[in-house]
């Protein structure tokens, strides 16, 4: 039986309160990672995807960016959620 936080297509989301002030956000699940990168002047919320290496050196970024909103924020979540479903239907030897 598969423990709680093994479930392979469930991952952290951050909430309106964790990124409203300008914080960065990043997690991750195995190989694959994600960030949340607020941007107040530009009301933005830019959603970033990336494997392996730390967001700096990844050479495989993909990025979408969403309004600074609740709104834009589940949008993001949802963006990031298909990518990861992508990047798990992909590797399925890892995460099965």
């Amino acid at each position: 039986m598969k423990k709680e936080w093994q479930r392979p297509l469930e991952f952290d989301r951050p909430t309106w309160d964790m990124i409203r002030f300008n914080n960065i956000y990043t997690a991750s699940r195995k190989d694959f990672r994600w960030r949340h990168c607020p941007n107040i002047e530009e009301n933005t919320i830019t959603a970033s995807v990336y494997t392996v290496m730390s967001f700096d050196y990844a050479d495989d970024v993909q990025s979408k960016d969403f309004p600074l909103t609740e709104e834009g924020l589940k949008e993001a979540n949802e963006w990031i959620e298909s990518k990861f479903r992508e990047f798990v239907n992909e590797n399925p030897m890892r995460y099965g």
